[in-house]
């Protein structure tokens, strides 16, 4: 689809919404197509939305959206984008994952938005491509599906595969599919109407630098964090990380304070409970196997940190 001009006009582009799927991702991917025939005067594309069964599907932010036809009535799509957000797991169904794979047979091009990678694999049609999700289920999806190639960038396509993270990437995505096809002054005029003046490239990273994120440039203080986070399952004792900066405890002490106004302990508890919040909300994982995955070897002490972090049992969160 990117750079290869459509057989014939309007292009039409067809979404399958999953329930719980992001209403600001779509928004995000159909404004863009809506001022290219806007901005072009032309009838540059179309779309359709389909679901699993037809008429009204629940957003992520409980906003019903009415689909024009369900997967049994829908037709053979040239490009067939799915789209899902929390959960994604929960809408593998055979139905939905026969459509997908019998659109890849007929040829289509198959983009992934948000965590609709994890659906598009469960169908098979993912094997051997490169591909991206948001970077929350980046790595639990890379566990379950080892044959694909995931990475932690705003665009990939490869070959008749695309797939962007969701949210604001949903529109680069449709800005990088009008340049390629019609041109960079229409693509910017699109732009233009929709205000949006920073250009992103493809391999730029998802999420804010640590630097922007903490508001601070100590290179101590980003780097102990960093080891903080590339540590979850095996968290460090705080020992080993002020003897990797070469620094002591104390002076560790002194820069989680001053900066972040906590303890390196409690701050490195808080980002290993974050993580275990995640995985309790969007995997079907154990609790037990997630209080490991976090770093607490006892459940019990598992439980009474989430509790008092986050004033609910872990259990609550299913």
């Amino acid at each position: 689809m990117f750079g290869d001009l459509p057989s014939g006009y309007p292009q039409k582009i067809s979404f399958l919404l999953v329930p719980n799927f992001s209403l600001f991702g779509l928004t995000a991917m159909l404004d863009p197509l809506r001022h290219a025939n806007r901005s072009s005067g032309k009838e540059l594309y179309s779309w359709e939305l389909i679901s699993e069964e037809g008429g009204l599907v629940d957003s992520s932010d409980s906003i019903q959206i009415m689909t024009d036809l369900s997967i049994r009535e829908a037709r053979r799509c040239d490009t067939l984008i799915i789209c899902a957000a929390t959960e994604p797991q929960n809408y593998t169904t055979p139905a939905v994952l026969g459509f997908i794979r019998q659109q890849a047979s007929h040829g289509a091009d198959i983009g992934s938005q948000d965590t609709a990678v994890h659906i598009t694999s469960a169908a098979g049609v993912m094997d051997g491509y490169r591909c991206t999700m948001h970077w929350e289920n980046i790595a639990s999806t890379a566990e379950l599906f080892p044959q694909i190639n995931l990475v932690q960038e705003l665009l990939v396509v490869d070959r008749k595969r695309f797939s962007c993270p969701g949210a604001l990437s949903g529109l680069d995505m449709m800005l990088h599919l009008i340049e390629s096809q019609h041109g960079h002054e229409l693509a910017t005029d699109v732009a233009d109407e929709l205000i949006y003046t920073q250009k992103r490239s493809h391999k730029d990273p998802q999420r804010l630098s640590l630097q922007k994120r903490l508001n601070t440039r100590n290179i101590n203080l980003l780097d102990a964090v960093h080891l903080m986070e590339q540590n979850i399952e095996e968290p460090l004792k705080i020992a080993e990380i002020a003897d990797h900066l070469k620094i002591t405890n104390r002076e560790l002490e002194r820069l989680f304070r001053h900066y972040l106004d906590d303890s390196p302990n409690a701050y490195y508890r808080t980002i290993r409970l974050e993580q275990a919040r995640w995985m309790l909300q969007q995997t079907a994982d154990s609790i037990t196997s997630i209080s490991i995955a976090c770093g607490f070897n006892s459940l019990s002490h598992f439980t009474r940190c989430y509790q008092k972090q986050f004033g609910k049992k872990p259990s609550s969160e299913r």
